[in-house]
């Protein structure tokens, strides 16, 4: 999908998002917290830095992020759908977190931000991007020289054992239903082919490039330092 009707597809579904995503990714899938835990740890120390978060969606990882942070720090949240960023401001606002700066953004483009950062993380967002390699292009781009970035999300959508093969139709459908994801998204052959060249980018350009699995290897945790010139 192009920029537009991703903006479209999210502003209807923001709605209901927060709540289908709890059903889906916590409770159906027993994977949300614990790994957008690990995602805001695999950044290392942030007390006091300047991160970004790409695709911020509702601001699902505002608090575990904010914790880190503490009070010297600054968040910046780039997302591109209006309905998504107005449950963003009101999630920061309900929590009084003054450090919480929103602009709405395409991710492959990156304007109207002021880098460098110290940190750069996205969730669950990059594979539905219309243009993966300029978006992680632009995520080490805006990173400082020592700085870490961190991306979860899928590298395939299709279980081929466990459990998960006998869940897919229902969360699938679900995914589609709600407008949270199109039958494009979830193509599992289209996306192991993207983030098999976006892997093979990212370690050529991080220092101690880090992958880990889950969900049976269809869900990807992807990890590094933005190395200093020469």
């Amino acid at each position: 999908m192009q920029l537009e009707e991703i903006s479209d597809h999210y502003d209807k579904a923001s709605r209901y998002y927060d709540a289908l995503t709890g059903f889906i990714f916590q409770r159906l899938l027993g994977i949300e917290k614990r790994y957008r835990q690990r995602s805001v740890s695999l950044l290392g120390s942030i007390d006091g830095a300047h991160v970004l978060d790409i695709g911020c969606g509702t601001g699902r990882n505002f608090p575990y992020l904010v914790s880190a942070l503490g009070e010297a720090g600054s968040l910046v949240g780039v997302e591109p759908s209006f309905g998504m960023l107005a449950k963003a401001r009101d999630r920061a606002r309900r929590n009084g977190w003054s450090q919480v700066v929103l602009t709405p953004g395409d991710a492959a483009r990156l304007r109207g931000i002021e880098p460098p950062f110290d940190a750069v993380i996205s969730t669950w967002c990059l594979g539905i991007v219309y243009d993966l390699q300029a978006a992680l292009e632009r995520a080490v781009a805006v990173l400082r020289p020592g700085g870490r970035l961190v991306i979860l999300d899928f590298q395939g959508s299709r279980p081929e054992r466990g459990l998960l093969r006998y869940l897919y139709p229902v969360y699938s459908r679900l995914l589609q239903v709600t407008g949270i994801d199109t039958a494009e998204d979830l193509d599992h052959d289209r996306l192991k082919a993207k983030w098999t060249r976006g892997r093979a980018f990212l370690e050529s350009r991080l220092d101690d490039y880090h992958q880990e699995e889950y969900l049976g290897g269809l869900g990807i945790l992807i990890s590094g330092t933005k190395p200093y010139p020469g």
